[in-house]
C-alpha cells in the first residue's frame, strides 16, 4: 500500500471511504438528528418545489442562517437521482472521501512520506466522528472537506509555485465559505498558523508572489460574496433577525470544557492513543510538532463558545496527521485497549438494546467486535489495528442501530404524504415523513387564525406528538376551530441528537418498567394527527 503512487494512493483511499461509508445510508432508521431531517433534507426539496435556486426556501421562507452551497447539490442530486435518503447523504459520503485523500495528502507533503499519508487517512476513517457524521447530509463534514483540501493544495503551491495551484485553494475556499460561511477558515487557518510556528512558511518568502496572491485574494471575494450581499438586498429584515440571533447564540469567552468528551466522541476509539502519544512525544520531530500545533489552533476556539461535537470534525485531520507520524513509535498497548473498550461498551448497549427487545441487527456486531477486541489487545499488525475500527463503526450504524427502529414512520403514514401535503406541528414529526414522501411537507412553529383558516380549508392532515396536544387544542379552542383525529402511531423518536430516542418526559422509572417487560411501549412517542374544521 505504502509503495503505491500518491495517485494510486489517493483512488484507493477513497474508494475505500466509499466501501466503508456507503452501507446503510438508505436507511430512513439510520442515525440522523434534527439539523439533517428538519433542516438539511427538507430544504432542497422545497427548493424544487417552489422552483428556488438562488436563495433556498424552508416552510416558505428564505433560509439564510447558512449559505446555500449544499443545499443547491442537495437540489442537482434530488433533480438528477430522484428525491431519497441515498441521493441527499452520497453528497455528503463524498465530502468525507474528499476529507480522508485531502488528510492523507497533508499528511504525505509536510512528511515526504507516503505511510504517513496512508496512516493518517486510514485512522481519520477509523474515527466514530467521522463514521456518524459522515453518512449523513449536514454541514460539517463539507465545509471541512474543502477548508482542508484548499490547504493540501496551499501546500503544493508553496512548494511548486505553480499558478493554479493556488487558483485551486481559492476556489475551495470560496465554496466552503458558501457552504458554512467563515468556519471555513478554522482548517486552512489553523494549519497556515502551524506553518508559521515550524517556520515552513515564512511572510518574506511570500513577497515575490504578493501580487499573485492579491489577485486571488480578489478573485475570492467575487466568488465568495456576492451571494450575501444579494441575499441583504432581498430580504433585510429577515437578515439582521439571522445576524442578531447568531451573534447571541456565538457569545465567545462562554467556557464550554464539554468540548473535552465531545473530542472523545469524535475521536473514539484513537482518542487515548492520540494523548499517550502527546505525552510521549513532547519532543517529537519539527513535523509532528507542527501537527499538534494545528490541532490545538483547530481545538481550543470552541473551549471558549457553546459547541457540538460535530464542530470538531475539522480538528480530526491535524488529529490524524500527528498520530500517523507518532504511531509507529508508541509501544504501550493500555491506550489502545482503553479506546477498544470504550467502543465496545458502546456497541455492546447498542446490541444488546436491540437483542433484549427482540428488534434484530445485533449479529452484525459480532465478528466486528471480536476483530476490534482481537486488532487491539493483541496484535502489533498496524493494518489491524487501522481496519478494525472503521469496519466496527460501520456494522454498528449500518447493521444494529437502524435495527432499533428510530423514527420509524407505518407505510399508510408515507403513502398519505405521497397523495396530497400534510402538516408537521411543532415538532416536527414524522421526522424522515419528508424525504420518505418526497415532499418538504409544512412545517408550523406555532398556529395563527390565517394558518388555521388555510389548514382547514385545504383539509390538510397536521401530524403532532402528544406533548403538544394540549397547545395545539388551546390554539384551535382560541381561534374557533375544532379538530377530528384521523389516527396515530407510536414510535421511538429522536429529539435532538440521534441516540435521544426516548420520549420527552421519559424517566429512570419508564426505562426500568421497558427493560423488565422488554417492551419498549413506555418509551415510544404517540404521534397523531387531525383534520381541522371551523366551529
Amino acid at each position: 500500500m505504502f509503495a503505491l503512487s500518491p495517485t494510486r494512493q489517493t483512488l484507493l483511499l477513497f474508494l475505500l471511504a466509499l466501501a466503508v461509508l456507503l452501507p446503510g445510508i438508505w436507511e430512513a432508521t439510520g442515525l440522523t438528528g434534527k439539523d439533517e431531517f428538519f433542516l438539511g433534507l427538507r430544504t432542497p426539496i422545497e427548493m424544487i418545489e417552489g422552483n428556488h435556486w438562488l436563495v433556498p426556501f424552508l416552510d416558505h421562507a428564505p433560509r439564510i442562517r447558512k449559505p446555500p452551497l449544499l443545499y443547491w447539490l442537495g437540489r442537482v442530486s434530488f433533480e438528477t437521482f430522484g428525491i431519497s435518503l441515498v441521493s441527499a447523504r452520497f453528497v455528503g459520503v463524498l465530502f468525507t472521501a474528499l476529507l480522508i485523500v485531502a488528510t492523507a495528502g497533508i499528511a504525505r507533503r509536510l512528511s515526504g512520506k507516503a505511510e504517513t499519508g496512508w496512516l493518517a487517512g486510514c485512522i481519520l476513517l477509523g474515527c466514530l466522528g467521522i463514521a456518524s457524521e459522515g453518512r449523513r447530509f449536514m454541514l460539517d463534514v463539507p465545509v471541512a472537506a474543502l477548508s482542508a483540501t484548499a490547504f493540501w493544495a496551499f501546500l503544493i503551491w508553496l512548494d511548486l509555485r505553480r499558478f493554479w495551484w493556488l487558483t485551486a485553494a481559492t476556489l475551495l475556499l470560496a465554496a466552503g465559505f458558501l457552504t458554512k460561511g467563515p468556519i471555513v477558515a478554522l482548517v486552512f487557518g489553523g494549519g497556515c498558523l502551524a506553518l508559521l510556528f515550524g517556520r515552513r512558511l515564512r511572510f518574506g518568502n511570500l513577497r515575490p508572489q504578493l501580487g499573485s496572491l492579491v489577485v486571488h485574494g480578489v478573485l475570492w471575494a467575487v466568488l465568495a460574496l456576492p451571494w450575501f450581499f444579494v441575499v441583504r438586498l432581498l430580504y433585510p429584515e429577515a437578515v439582521d433577525l439571522v445576524l442578531a440571533d447568531e451573534l447571541e447564540s456565538r457569545q465567545f469567552f462562554n467556557l464550554s470544557p464539554g468540548i473535552l468528551l465531545g473530542l472523545l466522541n469524535v475521536a473514539l476509539p484513537w482518542v487515548f492513543v492520540f494523548a499517550l502519544a502527546v505525552w510521549q512525544q513532547r519532543r517529537a520531530s519539527a513535523t509532528a510538532r507542527l501537527a499538534l500545533v494545528w490541532f490545538l489552533a483547530t481545538f481550543l476556539p470552541f473551549l471558549f463558545i457553546k459547541s457540538f461535537d460535530r464542530y470538531l470534525i475539522g480538528s480530526l485531520v491535524p488529529f490524524a496527521i500527528f498520530l500517523a507520524l507518532t504511531l509507529p513509535q508508541l509501544q504501550a498497548r493500555w491506550p489502545f485497549r482503553l479506546g477498544a473498550l470504550l467502543a465496545l461498551l458502546l456497541g455492546a448497549a447498542l446490541a444488546g438494546f436491540t437483542a433484549w427487545f427482540g428488534l434484530g441487527g445485533w449479529y452484525w456486531l459480532i465478528l466486528p467486535a471480536a476483530y476490534l477486541g482481537w486488532a487491539w489487545w493483541q496484535a502489533r499488525s498496524l493494518g489491524h489495528t487501522l481496519a478494525a475500527p472503521a469496519l466496527f463503526w460501520s456494522a454498528l450504524l449500518w447493521g444494529v442501530f437502524p435495527a432499533i427502529g428510530v423514527n420509524a414512520v407505518p407505510d399508510r403514514v408515507v403513502e398519505l404524504a405521497r397523495q396530497q401535503p400534510v402538516a408537521m406541528f411543532d415538532g416536527p414529526q414524522p421526522a424522515m415523513l419528508p424525504i420518505l414522501s418526497g415532499q418538504a411537507q409544512r412545517h408550523y412553529a406555532g398556529l395563527d387564525q390565517f394558518d388555521l383558516s388555510e389548514l382547514a380549508a385545504s383539509r390538510t392532515p397536521v401530524f403532532l406528538e402528544d406533548k403538544d396536544l394540549a397547545r395545539f387544542q388551546q390554539s384551535l379552542s382560541a381561534a374557533g376551530y375544532t379538530a377530528s383525529e384521523l389516527g396515530s402511531y407510536q414510535t421511538l423518536a429522536s429529539h435532538g441528537s440521534g441516540l435521544r430516542f426516548a420520549r420527552v418526559g421519559a424517566k429512570t422509572a419508564d426505562w426500568q418498567a421497558a427493560l423488565a417487560s422488554r417492551s419498549l411501549a413506555p418509551l415510544l412517542t404517540t404521534v397523531r394527527w387531525f383534520e381541522i374544521k371551523a366551529q
